[in-house]
């Protein structure tokens, strides 16, 4: 027999039985994440020792699965508690649409996240690779890569931080690498 609560007839043991539920399905997603953020740290480890690459993107593909991983997981407790998650995945998806249009709206922010997206894939520039950008004759070597800027640090030691939309705009000269050759004595030469 249930008990009432505002108006509802709860059953304990059904009520038991979905917190048990719920519990065990959040800690064991819980763990499973954890291990999850461990592997991704490992493979962006491995990758970056094979290649030279942004800890950005482990970083940037860490977030975006970890959310879309626990949003699954709470779909799951919504269906353990018996809640229709067509309506609130409608919801969901709808707000993802008005979400993609306001984006649109902004076309700096995307024109760059998309030119990173194809400077990682056609690779014009690379992590630790001197370039120049002409006609400004902007000149240094390329520290950091991120979905909306590309950072350069100058032989004068100041860094700049440029849009990733401006590769496609400018002329991108490669240049050497400027390192001091050591002479046979062990001191570097001139």
């Amino acid at each position: 027999m249930g008990t009432i609560f505002h108006g509802l007839t709860v059953d304990p043991d059904w009520l038991y039985h979905r917190s048990m539920y719920t519990l065990l399905i959040v800690a064991g997603s819980y763990l499973i994440l954890r291990w999850y953020g461990n592997v991704v740290v490992r493979l962006m480890d491995f990758l970056g020792r094979r290649r030279a690459l942004s800890r950005g993107y482990g970083v940037m593909f860490q977030r975006i699965t970890t959310w879309f991983l626990w949003l699954i997981v709470w779909v799951v407790v919504l269906r353990v508690w018996g809640v229709d998650v067509t309506a609130v995945w409608t919801t969901f998806v709808s707000l993802l649409a008005v979400i993609g249009v306001g984006m649109l709206a902004v076309w700096a922010m995307v024109s760059n996240i998309t030119a990173r997206f194809f400077i990682w894939f056609w690779q014009p520039l690379q992590l630790g690779q001197r370039i120049e950008i002409l006609p400004e004759s902007l000149t240094g070597e390329v520290i950091e890569e991120n979905l909306m800027f590309t950072e350069l640090r100058q032989d004068d030691g100041q860094i700049v931080v440029i849009p990733n939309n401006l590769f496609f705009q400018r002329i991108i000269r490669r240049l050497p690498d400027v390192e001091k050759k050591a002479s046979p004595d062990g001191k570097a030469a001139p």
